[in-house]
């Protein structure tokens, strides 16, 4: 049964970075817990699923509210380490995340997929929307002709 709970001491978010960077392989541990701070300042929570104190995987969300969607909440971040897939922790971490929707007074959960991971958010019934997330250096953009 996963154990989870926000992780908010240094230590714990320390702790959860070599996890998050199976996700985001571009982060650095000497910047991490800064980043995490300063996420946190803008809403962002960090959840850890724990098996037997071992952390197996993590969400980071936060509470939106935008014109398309309506107040929501955000999945930013979710992962399970690799020797621990296919074993119910993402669903498990998942149903833990719409408790926390609940608490807030949210009726819908929304996050953007890579196409690796839309299979399992469908498979716990997640419906894809038309909307393809897009980006684009401020610099560039700005050097673009008018």
């Amino acid at each position: 049964m996963l154990e989870t709970r926000e992780l908010a001491s240094d230590r714990d978010i320390i702790d959860a970075f070599p996890l998050m960077r199976e996700l985001r392989p571009h982060l650095r541990a000497e910047t991490f817990l800064a980043q995490i701070r300063q996420q946190q300042s803008e809403g962002y929570r960090l959840f850890g699923g724990f098996l037997e104190r071992r952390l197996v995987a993590l969400a980071g969300v936060r509470d939106a509210c935008t014109l398309s969607r309506g107040p929501h909440l955000f999945v930013d971040d979710l992962v399970t380490a690799r020797d621990d897939q296919r074993r119910g922790h993402g669903r498990a971490m998942m149903r833990h995340l719409a408790d926390h929707a609940a608490d807030r007074g949210f009726d819908t959960i929304h996050l953007d997929s890579r196409d690796i991971a839309l299979g399992f958010y469908q498979r716990i019934g997640f419906e894809p929307h038309t909307s393809v997330p897009c980006r684009i250096t401020v610099k560039a953009l700005r050097a673009t002709p008018p």
